[in-house]
């Protein structure tokens, strides 16, 4: 019996991930030119998150197959129990040891430790200019409205909305607020495994570095290091965004606090 229903079980499971990348990945190859690799990458994580729904399925079929197909007889209390244990017993396993489910970061750290106090205010700064705070929060904020609790991959999530009487829509989202585009630049280049607060972080430090502030940033030289990412981040006030940037003197104030909470100088 229980041999029966780990083997419909797995057999479920295989023609779910199979039927569920083949469905989602078409879309990889048509939507973002030249990141077929990430796209795929995310989608082939979703694909096999999609066994348990087979895995369960054709355990039930199993169940439902014994020698006796009579059903009241197949849905004896203790043959539901155990097929009921063992499904159980697989998703948690999946779910603690390989991790293939949604990554949900409840209690979200600020930016890393490991970074400079310098540059950990500085990164604190932008977070504060783009989402309105520096907090944990802000990790979580989608570019106009609302947020979202999935790190697995960039939210993905395209919104609307006037600015100036113009109609932007934007992909933004995160502590940095980074495009999509942003996402399939990064994503390969940094190794970054989900969208989590560090890895925003790291992403955040790779424009900088990108834009040679990262010098300005350590040695404390502020406005030079807010002019030359100026154009990344629409917050800041060294560009034709036209999306009410901060002031300098709002963004100076704000970093000289921060360095205050860091223990810079």
């Amino acid at each position: 019996m229980l041999l029966r229903i780990f083997i419909f079980g797995l057999i479920g499971a295989a023609s779910s991930i199979a039927f569920s990348y083949g469905a989602s990945s078409v879309p990889c190859r048509s939507a973002y030119s030249g990141t077929d690799t990430v796209c795929q990458t995310r989608e082939e994580s979703k694909s096999l998150d999609s066994w348990k729904f087979g895995f369960i399925a054709g355990s039930l079929v199993g169940l439902l197959r014994g020698r006796n197909s009579r059903l009241v007889s197949c849905l004896q209390p203790s043959n539901v129990s155990v097929a009921s244990v063992l499904c159980l017993g697989i998703y948690m396993l999946n779910s603690q040891t390989f991790g293939l489910g949604i990554k949900s970061y409840n209690n979200t750290s600020a930016v890393n430790s490991s970074y400079s106090q310098r540059m950990q205010a500085f990164l604190a700064t932008i977070r504060w200019a783009e989402t309105g705070t520096s907090g944990n929060d802000s990790y979580r904020k989608l570019v106009f409205n609302g947020t979202f609790n999935d790190f697995s991959t960039h939210p993905l999530i395209k919104q609307c909305a006037p600015i100036n009487g113009k109609r932007v829509c934007s992909t933004a989202a995160g502590a940095y607020q980074m495009l999509d585009k942003s996402w399939y630049d990064l994503q390969p280049k940094l190794n970054l495994t989900n969208f989590s607060p560090a890895s925003q972080d790291k992403m955040a430090v790779e424009y900088i570095r990108r834009n040679q502030a990262i010098a300005d940033v350590e040695t404390g030289n502020f406005d030079a290091a807010l002019q030359k990412v100026g154009r990344v981040w629409a917050s800041i006030p060294y560009n034709n965004y036209n999306q009410n940037a901060k002031t300098l003197a709002q963004l100076r104030s704000y970093y000289q606090r921060q360095l205050l909470v860091y223990g810079g100088r």
